[in-house]
Formats: C-alpha cells, structure tokens, sequence
C-alpha cells in the first residue's frame, strides 16, 4: 500500500510539473501546442517514471 501511494503521488508531482512548465510558456508558443503535444509529454513522463519505479535494486 505504501509504495502505491509513493507511486501516485509521482504521477501527481509530473503532472503537475508538465502543467507548471505549460503554465510558463509564453501564450503564443501555448496556442501554437497542439493537444497532443502535451498529452504526449504527460505519457512520455508517466513512462519514465513507472519505468524507474519497476526497476530492482541490485
């Protein structure tokens, strides 16, 4: 239970941390982002993440 909590709150600290860096692009660049940039640098994180945490101490 404790490290599905650790897990979630990893998802949350990139999500919020992509919507932080979104939040800080000047408007014109934001508007000129499709969609599915954003969405693919949430997934791309997310991926990452899960990658690291599935990984074995040696």
């Amino acid at each position: 239970m404790d490290r599905m909590l650790r897990i979630a709150g990893r998802c949350a600290l990139a999500f919020l941390l992509v919507l932080g860096v979104v939040a800080l692009l000047p408007r014109a660049v934001r508007g000129a982002l499709p969609d599915a940039v954003i969405g693919g640098a949430v997934l791309a994180l997310g991926a990452v993440g899960a990658r690291r945490v599935s990984r074995r101490p040696r």
